[in-house]
């Protein structure tokens, strides 16, 4: 597994189709970083660089979440996966919009609380 930095990641999120607001290394294997889409809505993702994410890592994002007042987030198993229990903790949390993903998917991609909608009138 190879090790992250601040320029990669902003890399990373700019070919998503994010601008960077900021990239902060938190621990040598985890790190927060803010993203505004096209639309202007504040999504924080935080990368974990280990084999294994667990439920404490998805409670440290729910409360991540809650101070940074983002309407989504995504914890990124970078070059690992998630435990079964961080699955079952994720279930558990209300009204917090986490998603759980190998990769930072694309900014267009539309939220599942916000569905697509054609023209108007039409």
């Amino acid at each position: 597994m190879s090790q992250l930095s601040a320029r990669e990641l902003s890399a990373l999120a700019q070919q998503a189709g994010y601008q960077v607001v900021s990239v902060e290394q938190l621990r040598a294997n985890r790190w927060l970083v803010s993203l505004l889409t096209p639309q202007n809505e504040l999504i924080v993702a935080l990368y974990q660089a280990r084999p294994l994410v667990g439920a404490s890592d998805v409670l440290d994002m729910a409360e991540l979440v809650r101070l940074r007042r983002a309407r989504r987030a995504y914890l990124i198993a970078y070059g690992g996966a998630f435990s079964p229990a961080a699955f079952r903790t994720l279930n558990e949390l209300r009204g917090i919009a986490i998603e759980l993903v190998e990769s930072l998917p694309a900014a267009s991609t539309p939220t599942p609380t916000e569905p697509e909608r054609g023209p108007a009138g039409g």
